[in-house]
């Protein structure tokens, strides 16, 4: 029985009786040179494993990561902090956030980086920051600090730490001249010792403001810029520059977010910027994306959303619309060829840049349907498009791909036999593309006691189960939770660590943790009669094992199920070919006799394992 697809799909059908196939970090491969029924037609192959790049200093949940314009600089969102790196990867924290879960929404205009949590909206003015971390606690207005582990401290860097206030900029020095000793910062507060990063004020100016309007009258280093953040005595606690009046840079008028009088004092700047309650006409964003350079989102638990000005983060307050098209509420909000795809909890709708006033965007008539989506965070693109998991007025859970203006469903039913009745809502994906397979992976992290992810090639057209074997030896979700392609590498982010790995198809462990392959194979049987199995031969490629350590004599374990995948024998374990033998062969024999029987191999070494085809020697028997 040559080749009787042993080689194929993850396909568990709502009966195991039907179907039990099981493809668990393997993803299959097709070679199109070779002809129908040839072996190797299809091969199995690992899926990529992980190796740290960096560890983030807090070490949380890494909640999102973007390559920016240019790919010179990543911005990654871990916990409640900023940071930037570039090709050394070393992090520089940028900002503070006002939550510290959960994932976000990141993009950037080449001048901006723009960021929503739901509640709130930020902004980072794109910069090489120079930064200083060091240990520190404040007392009042005094800053304390004990040792430097890099960098220098200077007057007019903006700090940021646990505890510490958004907008805290080093005003003077005390003791301190760069190093250890005391400061002088602008907000008064008690923070206990803790790791304390610092960035450079853009610019430093001297400046007096009168209801919104601030007249800068010198201008002692740097350049500013729309939507910054200033800080200063007198000046109320999160003002931006909103727009540029006689000045543009320097000396001259802005117009500021928030009325006040303060007069003439030194005034410093801040890259970072939570957008103020009065920017736009709502508060907060739920998801993220740009188009002709307006950066658009949504209002979480609402029919609206917005777009900012044009390559700005400040919005005008009349510059908002409805996703009208049916009652329910706008979940997410992504941009493809120009155009902005609204959808819903039940429906969807596309808009285009008319360039309309003040509302740029108008709706495209007949591009509505009757297909939501169940977790704002399951979208990410693919292909030409982007897939999402759906729901609409008769059910969730089928993830779909977006053919032009219409879903069409590429799961199967038995990835939806996985979701059925579970809590899909935080289900999140990301998309990468390795040596030509470009891999949709959504998590559903409610599902199970561990959670779970499948991930979709969209080069075959075929599904498997991604997944991270703990300590326990039990499966759970994979580790990525965000994903970015930077410095030629595929960077993935951890959901609870704050690890940023790469990914790759040479790694053949989850950052030294082995990882468990499993291949269960089609139900082997002639019409319920009995059948006599003498011989399972396995065709993996050979000679893979390494030099020392575990996988010095890679191992393969079968075991079968004689009753349709009911109940199941022992491993039985044979190898797969110490480093250098190319001729071994896998082979089982006296394998007993069944009406219904289905083969599994797994292998843990972390070698790899690559499957080719499997032949099998069996004959009827007496019934």
């Amino acid at each position: 029985m040559p080749d009787f697809g042993f080689v194929g799909a993850a396909y568990e059908a709502p009966s195991i009786y039907q179907d039990a196939q099981e493809c668990i970090n393997f993803f299959p491969e097709i070679d199109p040179t070779k002809p129908q029924g040839d072996r190797g037609i299809m091969a199995l192959y690992p899926t990529p494993g992980l190796e740290t790049v960096v560890i983030l200093p807090n070490q949380e949940e890494v909640r999102g990561i973007r390559t920016l314009s240019g790919g010179t600089q990543v911005v990654t969102v871990c916990g409640d902090f900023v940071y930037v790196m570039e090709s050394d990867y070393t992090p520089k924290m940028i900002g503070q956030m006002n939550s510290a879960t959960g994932l976000v929404g990141i993009v950037d205009n080449g001048v901006n980086v723009y960021i929503v949590d739901e509640t709130y909206r930020y902004c980072w003015f794109i910069s090489n920051p120079s930064a200083a971390t060091f240990t520190g606690s404040i007392s009042g207005t005094t800053l304390t600090v004990t040792s430097v582990l890099s960098g220098t401290i200077a007057v007019g860097q903006a700090i940021f730490g646990q505890g510490v206030d958004q907008n805290t900029v080093i005003t003077a020095l005390g003791t301190g001249s760069g190093g250890v000793g005391t400061y002088t910062v602008s907000d008064s507060q008690t923070v206990t010792s803790t790791t304390i990063n610092s960035t450079a004020a853009p610019a430093i100016v001297t400046a007096s403001i009168s209801g919104t309007t601030m007249t800068v009258t010198a201008v002692t280093s740097g350049t500013l810029q729309i939507g910054q953040t200033i800080e200063g005595t007198g000046v109320t606690d999160g003002t931006i520059i909103k727009a540029f009046g006689t000045g543009s840079g320097g000396a001259g008028t802005y117009t500021v977010s928030a009325s006040q009088t303060v007069s003439s004092t030194t005034i410093y700047a801040i890259n970072w910027t939570v957008l103020p309650a009065n920017d736009g006409p709502f508060q907060g964003g739920g998801t993220v994306d740009i188009t002709d350079n307006y950066f658009v989102y949504n209002k979480p638990d609402s029919q609206l959303w917005a777009a900012s000005d044009l390559l700005s983060p400040i919005t005008d307050p009349l510059s908002f619309a409805s996703k009208d098209g049916s009652p329910d509420d706008l979940v997410s909000i992504i941009v493809d060829r120009r155009e902005v795809y609204l959808l819903g909890e039940m429906s969807s709708e596309v808009w285009i840049n008319s360039g309309a006033v003040p509302f740029p965007f108008t709706r495209i008539p007949g591009t509505s349907t009757q297909q939501g989506i169940a977790a704002q965070y399951s979208m990410s693109r693919m292909g030409n498009s982007f897939a999402y998991v759906s729901k609409n007025n008769r059910g969730e859970a089928m993830i779909v791909r977006m053919n032009g203006y219409f879903p069409e469903r590429i799961s199967t039913h038995a990835v939806e036999t996985t979701l059925v009745n579970q809590n899909v809502s935080n289900a999140i994906a990301w998309t990468y593309q390795l040596e030509g397979h470009e891999v949709y992976v959504v998590t559903f992290p409610s599902i199970g006691t561990n959670g779970l992810t499948w991930a979709y090639d969209n080069t075959t057209g075929l599904w498997h189960k991604w997944l991270y074997r703990n300590n326990q030896n039990q499966f759970e979700r994979h580790r990525g939770n965000c994903c970015a392609f930077f410095n030629q590498q595929v960077l993935v982010g951890d959901y609870e660590n704050g690890k940023i790995y790469q990914l790759g198809r040479n790694y053949y462990t989850d950052d030294g943790q082995p990882i468990r392959r499993i291949r269960r194979a089609p139900h082997i049987t002639s019409d319920l009669q009995r059948q006599y199995f003498h011989e399972l031969q396995i065709q993996f490629q050979p000679g893979v094992g390494l030099s020392t350590g575990q996988g010095e004599d890679p191992q393969a374990m079968l075991r079968w199920s004689n009753d349709g995948g009911s109940t199941w024998s022992n491993e039985y374990w044979t190898t797969i070919g110490k480093q250098g033998k190319y001729l071994n062969r896998d082979i089982w024999r006296r394998l007993g006799f069944s009406r219904d029987k289905v083969f599994e191999v797994s292998i843990s070494d972390p070698v790899k394992a690559v499957i080719v085809s499997a032949n099998l020697k069996a004959e009827a028997g007496e019934n």
